[in-house]
């Protein structure tokens, strides 16, 4: 046993590209039934394709968070509740967890169960998604310090995420042509009916219901002068003004954010490439052996660079402020996960939105209404389990997007009356 938990947190500790090649891997090699090469391949593709998109985001948020900050700071906002950023998820709440190499190997197991009990067509190949769902066992571990109801909420929260995935993969993947694709991300996949009901209401009203600001619609309307990439560029120069920053500054910010909207489609054909032959493989094998198909799970970043997603994100960055001062009862204040929460918790609505961004502008608003008032309701719970890893804030503290999962508040609200 001693090995087997020592096997557990030495795969644990592994960077999360690492873990995704490992699965795209075997199951390539298993599942698709590559030959050995060319799983190979796609495990490097996917890898590579991951660490590109990783690369960018990271990018994106290295330029765009100083602003951010300086612009938060401006506002004078007197908020007691800090967002420190999905960072502080991994380090302090989640990966610190003494059971957390525990999770892997369970949440595999229910993964494969509910694919032979067809309860799933999603395999999870993206184990780091298990920090989100974990994110169920740190609150009420740190609440009670109940390790097994934990182990049981967080069981829950992969089963209840695997749905949502399973549900949101047809319209993603005709969305973005990401054939035999899911999303089992927590922070994201959970905001999708939002997303649905903003698009089943806009259809009602004849006014609304005609305007389309979809990226091809815009590009159509002002020919080539209006594309992702330049309004990347105009977004990222409004926000240096915004934060008064110089004109060099906000030149460069532009450039920053449309080399973004330029490279981030590219770098995921990389990914494409890669996933493609073992999504054709699995679904050969599974339709022989399972009667129908099965779905990769992904990470919600293969969606946040589509040019209707980061444009709706940056959009909402100066909304998402003006929430925070106005809504009664919030007590966050956005800073470190502001500028890539934004792209992220709208990501699997924009596909119900029609890639519309005037849609998505106006599902983002209910969306991080939502995020804000869930961060404020979990900000105790989310302190007491760093606290309980040992590893206590200086204050009050939260994750704009990572936090805000619903579903992760939900069920440790109804799990925790019962112990």
């Amino acid at each position: 046993m001693s090995y087997f938990m020592g096997a557990m947190k030495w795969y644990a500790a592994l960077p999360a590209t690492v873990m995704i090649m490992i699965g795209i891997f075997l199951i390539g090699l298993l599942l698709a039934r590559l030959k050995p090469m060319a799983s190979l391949k796609s495990s490097i593709y996917v890898a590579a394709g991951m660490i590109g998109l990783n690369t960018m985001v990271g990018m994106f948020g290295g330029a765009v968070i100083p602003v951010l900050t300086q612009v938060v700071n401006s506002t004078g906002l007197k908020l007691d509740v800090i967002d420190l950023g999905v960072g502080s998820v991994q380090s302090y709440v989640t990966f610190p967890l003494s059971f957390y190499a525990l999770l892997l190997p369970i949440g595999l197991f229910v993964n494969v169960v509910m694919i032979a009990l067809k309860l799933t067509n999603t395999f999870d190949v993206d184990i780091f998604n298990y920090f989100v769902m974990s994110l169920t066992s740190a609150f009420i571990y740190g609440t009670t310090g109940n390790i097994p109801v934990a182990i049981i909420g967080f069981v829950i929260t992969e089963i209840v995420i695997l749905k949502f995935a399973d549900f949101t993969a047809p319209a993603i993947q005709e969305a973005y042509g990401l054939d035999g694709v899911s999303i089992p991300h927590g922070n994201a996949v959970v905001f999708a009916p939002v997303g649905i009901l903003v698009n089943w209401v806009i259809e009602k009203i004849p006014a609304l219901r005609k305007i389309d600001w979809s990226p091809e619609k815009i590009e159509e309307k002002f020919g080539g002068l209006v594309q992702p990439s330049t309004i990347g560029f105009v977004m990222g120069i409004v926000l240096g003004i915004i934060a008064r920053e110089s004109f060099g500054s906000c030149v460069q910010l532009g450039a920053t954010v449309a080399a973004f909207m330029i490279l981030f489609p590219k770098i995921l054909g990389t990914l494409i490439e890669g996933i493609q032959p073992v999504a054709d493989g699995m679904r050969e094998t599974t339709e022989k052996l399972l009667h129908r198909q099965l779905y990769i799970g992904l990470d919600a970043a293969v969606l946040v660079g589509m040019p209707d997603v980061m444009s709706t994100g940056i959009l909402l960055v100066p909304v998402v402020i003006v929430l925070a001062l106005i809504l009664p009862g919030n007590r966050v204040l956005p800073l470190a996960d502001l500028a890539i929460a934004c792209p992220f918790l709208i990501a699997c609505c924009m596909p119900y939105c029609k890639k519309n961004i005037f849609r998505g502008f106006i599902t983002g608003i209910i969306v991080f209404t939502i995020a804000l008032y869930v961060c404020t309701a979990t900000a105790d719970m989310y302190t007491a389990a760093a606290a309980a890893n040992g590893l206590p804030f200086e204050s009050t503290a939260t994750s704009l997007g990572g936090s805000s999962t619903w579903v992760s508040w939900l069920i440790a609200k109804i799990l925790l009356i019962f112990s």
